[in-house]
Parts: structure tokens; sequence; C-alpha cells
């Protein structure tokens, strides 16, 4: 072999040979999407499948699954049981109550922030948000303090300024729990709906206005319907959110009897007669996920056909403003009366609840008695402190394992050319359309097998699962704003690929990095039901469970304590991810 001339050396010295030279690693760097999508695999599918087996299980407890305890009894006993076609009935009411309320009032603060000259509109845009800051649990009770038929505040007072026998609101029922759930829905219906109604073309209806309509009829026939498969897909959505709440129909269904899918499960755990009945409540689980799955199928579908309902073209596009003139101040007061009922409302009424030595109607005289009891009380009790710290290792935990598995399969899905890529996009998605409750069940069965059960893992797992849903697609729109050349030209210059990730890719990524931590965060600390089906003593109480067991058990004023301590961090962590999206949207 003859020995290699200058010029030989160099080429092999240039860039892009070396960049060339490191290809001999990526047929081993091939092996991660296998990787992923195994993983991803397995942790959707296996619980799943005990879910699956455990429904046709007669087995006292999971323990004790066997291949003798297997059969139709429990499918049976649920399926026949005319009490199961009621709890479909109540479970539609209440989700299309909530789902109609959340999605018509995010429309409406939508094209009031968008669409008009309402006063403060960058203000209101920042703050809609961090009604996220409240938690269903604490603010279905706080509408229980106020609208409760015995004791509520306003009850009581409506009932004495206007002599009456009877309490003229029961928010225990059906059209109460639809109302503080569509309450709960609009914030994230309204971020999902103000980029439509940003980049909607306003041909149609300038040319509506030269016609000579009237602006409600523009609204009407044709902004409105430009928007409908929008609103249509938001809808699926937000049905697939309000299918699987727990919190809210716990609070303000259950004391009355008043049942939906979820909590009904939830009580077919709780037995109070004997051993739970593991696999009638897995029976109804598989009905519930049946549900879910439908609506998850259709969102999908809407979706994929997304570029049929294309509403901004290239031409002359510029956004329509519509001036309300002087009805713009009663639209200021709309979106007012929102925020008081989201935020100022049950903030004020935990607030109220922490500072009164017992529960009692709110007076002047009150004021005189107000004390701080209940806080030094938190800060003595041992459960308290175990519980604070069991909930910030469960939650740092949970957003950072679902960080990463998000940005490895939004890798997988907009990076590669891996066979399986649409695959591994479906699994990601598959946990948004299994409700709460019902993926509790199904770590319950896995945990109590593998001998996981009772520890803060089990809720970090489950936890990250149902959370890769909404982490990987905010993971992959990230991905997709970075543009393939950066990283490209990082390794022509000679970089390493662990270098180019390192230096170029991360840095850019930062910002989502950080904003889905935040968001998973505040996710995981505002939900209870699936770590009220995963709870086993100390040694797994999140703050979620313990403000569940304190208001069943009567602590209505350490609730409150807990609730306003809590949703003070919860808008500060709301604010914060506020302001890293204005960064992001800045950049």
């Amino acid at each position: 072999m003859t020995a290699p001339t200058g010029r030989q050396d160099e080429i092999a010295a240039t860039p892009m040979v070396a960049f060339r030279a490191q290809r001999w690693h990526w047929p081993r760097a091939a092996l991660w999407p296998h990787v992923v999508l195994l993983a991803l695999a397995s942790a959707v599918l296996v619980p799943l499948a005990f879910l699956i087996l455990g429904s046709f299980s007669t087995a006292r407890i999971p323990t004790q699954l066997s291949w003798s305890t297997i059969g139709l009894a429990n499918y049976a006993a649920i399926w026949l049981d005319p009490q199961t076609y009621r709890l479909l009935l109540n479970t539609a009411a209440f989700v299309l109550g909530a789902t109609a309320l959340g999605v018509a009032l995010a429309a409406l603060l939508a094209w009031l922030v968008e669409r008009t000259n309402v006063p403060g509109k960058a203000w209101l845009y920042a703050g809609i948000p961090l009604t996220l800051a409240v938690p269903g649990l604490l603010q279905a009770m706080a509408w229980v303090l106020l609208l409760s038929p015995k004791s509520g505040f306003v009850n009581r007072a409506l009932m004495d300024w206007w002599g009456l026998s009877a309490a003229p609101i029961n928010v225990y029922s059906l059209s109460g729990m639809a109302f503080v759930e569509g309450i709960h829905l609009v914030p994230t219906a309204f971020l999902m709906l103000v980029p439509l109604l940003r980049t909607m073309d306003p041909a149609l209806e300038e040319a509506a206005s030269i016609a000579g309509a009237s602006p409600v009829s523009i609204l009407r026939r044709v902004t409105v319907k430009l928007m409908l498969p929008g609103l249509v897909a938001v809808s699926i959505y937000q049905t697939m959110t309000a299918l699987e709440v727990f919190e809210i129909p716990g609070v303000l269904g259950m004391p009355v009897g008043l049942h939906v899918f979820a909590t009904k499960i939830y009580a077919m755990l709780q037995s109070a007669t004997g051993v739970p009945v593991y696999g009638q409540a897995s029976a109804l689980g598989i009905l519930y996920l049946l549900l879910g799955m439908i609506a998850a199928g259709l969102y999908w579908r809407m979706v994929r056909r997304s570029e049929r309902y294309t509403v901004v073209s290239g031409k002359a596009y510029r956004p329509r403003t519509v001036d309300l003139g002087p009805w713009r101040w009663l639209a200021l007061g709309i979106i007012a009366l929102y925020f008081f009922l989201a935020i100022v409302l049950p903030f004020v009424v935990m607030l109220y609840i922490s500072f009164v030595p017992y529960l009692q109607q709110p007076s002047l005289a009150v004021l005189e008695t107000l004390t701080w009891k209940h806080y030094d009380f938190l800060l003595s009790y041992p459960k308290f402190t175990e519980t604070f710290w069991n909930t910030l290792t469960m939650a740092a935990l949970t957003a950072t394992a679902t960080t990463i598995a998000s940005f490895a399969i939004a890798l997988v899905v907009v990076r590669s050319k891996f066979w399986g890529r649409r695959l591994v996009d479906q699994l990601a998605f598959m946990p948004h359309a299994i409700p709460g409750i019902v993926a509790g069940l199904a770590f319950l069965w896995l945990f109590l097998v593998i001998g996981l059960f009772g520890t803060i893992l089990s809720i970090v797992l489950a936890f990250s699962v149902t959370f890769i849903a909404y982490g990987s697609r905010a993971m992959s729109a990230a991905i997709l704003q970075l543009h393939r050349d950066l990283e490209e030209a990082a390794r022509v210059a000679g970089a390493a690929p662990l270098r180019v990730m390192a230096r170029v890719f991360f840095p850019l990524m930062l910002p989502a990095f950080v904003g889905l931590w935040i968001w998973v965060v505040l996710l995981a600390v505002r939900i209870a039901g699936l770590p009220l089906v995963l709870y086993e003593g100390p040694r797994n109480q999140v703050l979620a469970v313990l403000i569940w067991k304190m208001w069943d058990d009567g602590d209505i004023e350490a609730v409150g304590a807990i609730g306003v301590l809590l949703m003070v961090a919860l808008f500060l962590l709301a604010l914060l991810l506020r302001l890293i999206g204005f960064r992001r949207a800045a950049a």
C-alpha cells in the first residue's frame, strides 16, 4: 500500500470526510428507535393487558390472579345491571353539559381577545391560562361551601334575604357538576381556539360586511362556520378530558350517591363491606375505556383531515378586528365575571375558611375571630410535612421522566426515518384516551403483582405514562421549529453527534424542556383520581390525597389552609410557564 500524498492527507482531514466517517457509528445508534418503541409499548400495553385479564378474573385480590379464576361473571354482573346504563346516562349528561359550556365560553373569550377591540387584551390573554392554578378538587370544594343545600354561604344568605324554607340552588346535581367542570375546561379550550382565530383569513367576513351584513350576522353565518371544524376537534378533545375527570364528580356527586363512571369505579375499589371488587371494577373500566377510545378515534380522524379545513391563504392575509363600540365594556365585564368565578371566588372561599376558628357564615363579626391556628397546625402536623415532601418528590420525578420520555419519542417521530414512527406516535397518544381512574386501576393490577404498589415510584410511573400523550406532542412541535441545517452545519464543521446535541440542539430546546417540565408539575399536583387508586399508607400519600381525606373527615378549615398554600404555589408556577411561553413567542 502506498503512503498517502499531502493532498490525500488534506482531504482526509477535511470536516466533510470526518463527518462521513462518523457514519460508522449510526448503525449502533439506529437501535434506539427500537428501544423507544419497545419501552413505550411495554409502558402502555402491559398495564392494559393486566386490566383486561383482571376484568375476567373472579379472584378476590389481584395477587391471587390465575387461569382458574378466569370467566365472564364480572361482565355479567356489570353489563347486565340496569344501574350501569343509568351510570352511562349520568356520564353522558355530565360530559356533554360540561363540554358545551366550557367550549362555548372559551370560544367567546377567544373571539373577544383575538378579533375585537375589547380593552386590555394582552392582560386577558396572559391571565386566562392562569386559571389552571386552581385545581379541580379545590374548585369543587369551594362551590360546595358556597352552594351546599344545608350550609352553603350563598344558599343560606338567599334563604335569609328572601325568607325561603329550602335552598334555591343545589350544587349536588348533574347540572352543578357540569357547571363547575365547564368553568374548569375553559383555559385549555381557550388556548386551543386562540391560534385558530388568529390565523383565520378575514376575506369572507369583509365581503359579508361590504354586502351590508351586521356584525352579529357575520359572526353567526361566517366566522362560526369557518371555525366549525376546529370547534368540533376542540369539543371532542374536551369531551375526552371531561370523560376522565374524577375530582369534581367525586366532590359534588359521591356524597349524594350521584355517580359517573370515574366515581363508581373508585367507590367499588373502596368497598366498606369487605374486600374491594377488583374484577367488577375492571369490567366496568373496560366499558369506560371503550368510550374514551371512541372519542380518541374521532379526535384523531379530525386532526388527520385538518388540511381540508384550511382557512388561511397566502394572499393579502391580515387579521380583522371587530369594533364593539360601547359593547366592549360589557365584553370586559363578561371576561371579569369568568375570572371571578374561576379564580377569585374559589381562592377567597379557601382563604376565608383557613382563617376562621370553625366553619361559619361570613359576617363582619367573624372578622374579629380570625386566627392563624390552622396554618400553625399544618406546620406542626407530621403527616402534612411527610406528604409535602412526597408531593415534591413525585412531581419532580414525574416531570423529569415525562420530559425525557417525550423528547425521545418526539425524536423518533419527527427526526428519524424509523419504520415504526407512526406506531410510536399512536402509542404515545393512547394514554390520553384512557381515563385516569382506569389507568390507575390498570397500574394497580400490575403493581400489586410485581410488588411495587404503595410506593412513590408507582405514582411516578403511572403519571409519566399518562402525561406522555401531551408531552410528546409538545416536544414534536418544538423540534419541528428547529431546521435540520443547524445540526448539519455543526456536523460538517466536525462536531461529534453528542456534541451537536449538547451545544446546538439542547440549548435551542431548553425553553420547551422547562415549559413541559413546569406543565407536568402543575398537572401532577392537581390530579387526585390516580393517586387515590394507588395510595397505600403514608409512604406514597401526596397532597391531593391528603386534601381528599381531610375533607372526607370534616377537617374543612385545614383543607382551606392547604388549599391557599397550594393555589399560591401553582399560581406562581403557572405565571412562570406563561413567561416562558412569551419568551418563546418573542424568539
